[in-house]
């Protein structure tokens, strides 16, 4: 037995909430831009209306703190031109501020990454649940972004901290280390060993999410169960989800170039963010359809077949089932079962026929004809 046929056999299989569909479609990417030109209006509105949730995030990481930087470093009066020639006897205090500098960086992110990712949770929610709808073909309205948000607020909320906290250690490792390399020259084993351990950490979370994240709004189960098939279904398509994965990181490296950066940052306000989750729902879809929902077809076959072999070898157990049945609907008799369907056939015919002995109506020259007694 091989390894996925193991892991396969330990899912909790269940179908997903969508409407019925050929599991083994091909095109998958072609499907999201399809879906994102069928729906422009309506993603633009979904994009717009996360794009509120992360405001926080936007306006503390990418406004305030460099505001701060630049503020911090003018209040403590450092100079850096200590080594230009000139200005005999001045002192350069490049160290110093690239301390304040990181320090700075390191204290946003241990403040208000966390809390900013709970507050984007909340409008990815609603946002998933609309792009999960249209993915599948079904109709949108704006309440449904209130639905998703109502539906799946609590289970992002979790996957969101979770993220946020593992995002700060790794972040804060990072710029120490790069502190420390910038301002001494080496760092010691215990950061590197913390920072390659928190980025690893990362990783593996970043992966698991994006199996969990639309998985999450696919399938109705309990959230014990929906992260073990997450994790299963990641174990099963690692190869898969480290390649989607990084094709999905690889263009927000284009945000280093300051000639583009202010065009990717643009298209992330308005259509970015419903593409990278639509992007994500059709990963999920294609390992739900390939596992959960694969297996819950082959199972509905099975059971159909099983069904169909007792049918032809024990027709008696299926008649003896409707008497069972027949039995709890009505009193005992205590006939046969053959005689207690007799008499249900019985009492769903008329009474006997009984014969007119006043004539009367009873037909044309005077004879009798039957008449049947109303109950």
């Amino acid at each position: 037995m091989s390894r996925i046929t193991k892991l396969a056999q330990q899912l909790t299989v269940v179908k997903d909430l969508g409407p019925e569909r050929d599991y083994t479609e091909r095109g998958r990417f072609r499907k999201v831009i399809s879906t994102m030109s069928a729906h422009k209006l309506g993603m633009l509105s979904v994009n717009l209306a996360t794009a509120l949730f992360a405001a926080p995030l936007i306006v503390m990481f990418f406004i305030l703190m460099t505001m701060y930087e630049t503020s911090s470093i003018a209040e403590a009066g450092l100079n850096f031109s200590g080594f230009i020639g000139i200005g005999y006897g001045l002192v350069d205090n490049t160290v110093e501020g690239i301390n304040i500098i990181y320090g700075i960086r390191q204290d946003f992110f241990l403040y208000f990454f966390t809390p900013g990712m709970m507050i984007l949770s909340i409008g990815c929610a609603g946002a998933y649940h609309c792009i999960r709808n249209w993915m599948w073909g079904l109709d949108v309205k704006p309440k449904h972004y209130f639905r998703g948000i109502k539906l799946h607020w609590w289970k992002f909320l979790i996957a969101f901290t979770f993220m946020g906290l593992v995002g700060t250690n790794a972040a804060y490792s990072t710029i120490e280390l790069m502190r420390l390399m910038s301002t001494v020259g080496s760092a010691s084993a215990g950061i590197w060993i913390w920072c390659i351990t928190a980025l690893l950490i990362g990783l593996l979370t970043v992966l698991f999410m994006g199996i969990w994240l639309p998985m999450s709004v696919m399938f109705k189960t309990s959230y014990r169960d929906g992260i073990k098939n997450a994790i299963l279904c990641f174990l099963i398509f690692a190869i898969q989800s480290v390649l989607v994965t990084a094709l999905m990181i690889a263009p927000l490296f284009l945000t280093m170039i300051n000639i583009i950066n202010y065009l990717i940052y643009v298209m992330m306000l308005f259509y970015g963010g419903s593409f990278y989750m639509a992007c994500n729902i059709s990963f999920g879809m294609f390992i739900g359809d390939m596992t959960l929902n694969s297996l819950y077809e082959y199972e509905q076959k099975q059971n159909e077949r099983r069904g169909k072999d007792k049918s032809g070898k024990g027709g008696k157990r299926k008649a003896d089932d409707r008497t069972a049945a027949a039995q709890i609907a009505q009193p005992e008799t205590g006939e046969s079962a053959s005689g207690g369907q007799a008499e249900q056939a019985s009492a769903a015919r008329p009474s006997a026929p009984k014969q007119n002995k006043g004539g009367g109506k009873g037909g044309k020259g005077g004879g009798k004809r039957p008449h049947y007694r109303r109950k």
